[in-house]
């Protein structure tokens, strides 16, 4: 078993990595009927459950830069999956909304996420997986810090 100062010298954030990239991997592969990447992905299954709606708060969200996030979000607009329109309010901010081909991509989004999460939890008891879960909001709050 490793040492917590062995998981410090590297290891971590490397595992870390290897999992985001495995998990961008897969959901890739899981979203390519419905014609969509995982950066897509991201921003359409937070728009649909109300995690961001302005292009800055989708930028913070998936940490991209407003020029990449500007064109991914124009390629998924181009798909008339999203709307932007400039906020009344406050014309610097420009609001992203789901139409209604994008609101009807929920369901098999999610059976996808479950496909994906469950083949990645393979070999994990329930109280594994749940342990697992806090470990990483764990990970969040001392990030966040």
């Amino acid at each position: 078993m490793q040492t917590l100062k062995e998981l410090q010298n590297g290891q971590f954030g490397y595992l870390i990595n290897q999992v985001r990239n495995a998990l961008f991997s897969a959901l890739d592969k899981e979203m390519q009927p419905l014609d969509l990447t995982a950066s897509q992905f991201v921003v359409v299954i937070n728009a649909m459950r109300g995690n961001a709606r302005t292009v800055n708060e989708f930028c913070q969200l998936a940490g991209i830069e407003a020029g990449p996030m500007s064109r991914l979000l124009d390629r998924l607009e181009a798909k008339d999956i999203i709307r932007k329109e400039r906020d009344l309010v406050d014309r610097r901010q420009v609001n992203v909304t789901l139409t209604e081909k994008g609101a009807a991509l929920y369901q098999p989004i999610t059976e996808g996420i479950n496909q994906v999460y469950g083949k990645l939890l393979t070999g994990f008891s329930e109280q594994e997986a749940v342990a697992f879960k806090q470990a990483l909001e764990k990970i969040l709050i001392n990030a966040k810090q």
